[in-house]
């Protein structure tokens, strides 16, 4: 019997255990953290060589070889499990701060202090474990089972969104945020796939968009919103061969499974990264590049800071309401809900 049922106006949403049990939690970050996952911009490695990222509950290293080429590292010492850096580093090597093991930036072992009478020593287990890299746009995504089409994964937002140049966007540090909630990492996905909550929550935002022309669509991997904006506000100018050609879009709003959101506002691109820190905890990071400021503050993207700070209340004080024991689940609003009713598929499916 499926935990949700296919059809929205019959089904009853994700049961609150899925939030609050640890052993549900583990099960599903080992399940679904092994497809593409978002890890850096390559501004982030223009001065240094070594980034600390996080792909579900796995520490890993975004670095940047003397070649130019990206990896994506176990950030996870091989001889005693330590963590091998905990900040950003400018370093030709990765030296473990335990006993000295040092690799090269592509995870190669390269010594070992007093491991000479070791027998059998080094193999290949000795060196980081890696995962596969991709650039798209100067957006770099890491896969740990390194057998899933990258082109399947991002084509729906590629062939929406190629009316931007987006390689053009500038990376900009200042826009840099990292939010410690006190909430499961399921329950932000859920807040950010409905826009049924705007008026009641975002008053601020409500005002500059067009609410009851509000669209959701629903892809394999992801799911993407559309805000119209009302008269007068900032808007995208797009081209005549576009599909949304005509319309007053004043924000693409996209979430592609598990855990990232790209946001692109007139002014460029805000990306939320929801990293699961725990049953209860959650770390989302926050990463802005900026195509046009002349726009920056306008329109949908005008205070994001707000918006987030706003949703932030409300998905901590339902962690708390899914601990009760006098609730267990609801129902979804057919027009409204339909991304968390996607995701909710995803992940009993």
């Amino acid at each position: 019997m499926d935990v949700i049922h296919p059809e929205i106006a019959k089904a009853k949403t994700l049961p609150s255990n899925y939030y609050t049990d640890e052993s549900l939690y583990n099960s599903l970050l080992g399940k679904f953290f092994t497809t593409w996952n978002f890890v850096g911009h390559v501004s982030m490695l223009e001065h240094s060589t070594t980034i600390p990222v996080s792909i579900g509950n796995n520490p890993m290293m975004l670095t940047k070889d003397e070649s130019g080429e990206f990896h994506c590292l176990s950030n996870v010492c091989t001889h005693r499990g330590m963590i091998l850096s905990e900040v950003s580093t400018n370093r030709r090597t990765i030296k473990c701060p335990y006993h000295g093991r040092t690799f090269n930036l592509c995870g190669k072992l390269k010594y070992m202090p007093e491991f000479d009478q070791a027998k059998n020593f080094p193999s290949s287990s000795d060196d980081l474990p890696s995962s596969k890299v991709k650039n798209w746009q100067g957006l770099l995504f890491a896969n740990l089972e390194n057998d899933n089409s990258f082109e399947s994964f991002i084509s729906v937002v590629e062939d929406r969104m190629n009316f931007l140049n987006i390689e053009d966007f500038q990376f900009d540090s200042k826009l840099d945020k990292t939010h410690h909630l006190d909430t499961n990492w399921m329950l932000y996905v859920d807040n950010f796939l409905e826009g049924f909550h705007i008026p009641f929550v975002h008053t601020e935002l409500n005002s500059v968009l067009d609410y009851s022309s509000y669209e959701t669509q629903l892809f394999d991997n992801g799911v993407l919103q559309i805000g119209f904006a009302k008269e007068g506000e900032a808007k995208f100018d797009l081209p005549e061969s576009h599909v949304d050609y005509g319309k007053s879009i004043a924000a693409y709003y996209w979430w592609l499974f598990p855990n990232l959101m790209l946001n692109f506002y007139p002014w460029g691109l805000s990306i939320n990264l929801v990293n699961p820190n725990g049953c209860g905890k959650t770390i989302v990071q926050y990463h802005g590049l900026v195509v046009d400021q002349t726009k920056v503050g306008l329109g949908a993207g005008g205070d994001i800071d707000l918006v987030e700070l706003q949703d932030q209340e409300i998905v901590e004080a339902c962690f708390r309401g899914m601990k009760s024991s006098l609730y267990d689940r609801g129902r979804y609003s057919p027009k409204m809900e339909m991304g968390v009713h996607h995701f909710h598929r995803i992940l009993t499916g």
